[in-house]
């Protein structure tokens, strides 16, 4: 892409954003880690909410993830996370007899694709950003020698600062960029949806964390943009009894969702 072109593409991207760089169609992904923090494994995890989608559409995904409350990048070891006989290393059966099967790895390859989130504040903090770049690099490298697939995921803004949006998808999306790597835009599918129906919470009186809506948003992006299939028309309205939102919300985020994916990546 010359000069010309990346301007161009910036513009119609949005003010708010660099254009991506790394945007092909996933495509036969199965084996998933997420590494992160709260925004991750708030109710319940944001694994299970995936799971629900892709039991949905009949996609075989096994997901897996490593969280830390609080945590930038600089944190975790991913290195570690890839080895051999460590994560995914064996399975209990969920039909009453507790059945362990070890699960063997000939090629050393435990996972597809790797997504990374740092803290809400960590790419665009003057005194993190530094740490984060540092660290994406390194896990990224790590990724790829396992022979797995770096994403980056692009968080959503404090309620009470909505500004953040633009500075987070700069920050993340440069970073992806520098490491050839994909981005997951839930921050962008946030800013969409609280903008198109603000009646529908996503965020927690506490700013940051999300509801259990905002949950499925995220879950719903995280299923699109590792699929490349959208998850509309899809009856997955949560977990549980008391992690499910109204259907006629689910069908509005799972829309919302599909629509900043598509669009981010100009599939």
């Amino acid at each position: 892409m010359n000069s010309s072109e990346l301007k161009k593409e910036r513009m119609q991207c949005g003010s708010y954003c660099f254009p991506p760089l790394c945007t092909d169609k996933p495509f036969g992904l199965k084996n998933i880690l997420f590494v992160g923090n709260s925004l991750m494994f708030y109710n319940c995890g944001v694994t299970g909410m995936i799971s629900g989608f892709a039991k949905e559409k009949g996609i075989p995904l096994v997901l897996t993830m490593v969280g830390i409350g609080g945590a930038s990048l600089y944190w975790h070891d991913v290195k570690s996370y890839l080895r051999p006989n460590g994560l995914r290393s064996y399975s209990i059966a969920d039909d009453g007899t507790n059945k362990v099967t070890f699960i063997k790895y000939p090629n050393g390859k435990i996972f597809d694709a790797v997504v990374l989130e740092d803290s809400s504040q960590g790419p665009i903090h003057p005194e993190l950003n530094k740490l984060f770049n540092e660290s994406a690099k390194k896990h990224c490298k790590d990724i790829r020698d396992s022979g797995a697939r770096p994403y980056f995921m692009l968080t959503w803004a404090y309620k009470n600062k909505p500004d953040m949006t633009r500075r987070l998808a700069e920050a993340t999306i440069q970073t992806a960029n520098a490491n050839n790597a994909s981005v997951i835009p839930c921050g962008l599918a946030f800013e969409r949806s609280l903008r198109d129906f603000p009646e529908i919470e996503l965020i927690r009186s506490d700013n940051r964390h999300p509801t259990v809506a905002g949950t499925y948003l995220e879950a719903a992006v995280f299923f699109s943009s590792l699929t490349g299939i959208s998850p509309s028309l899809s009856s997955f309205c949560g977990r549980y009894d008391d992690l499910v939102i109204p259907k006629s919300e689910a069908e509005k985020l799972q829309k919302v969702a599909w629509k900043t994916v598509k669009e981010f990546n100009h599939w």
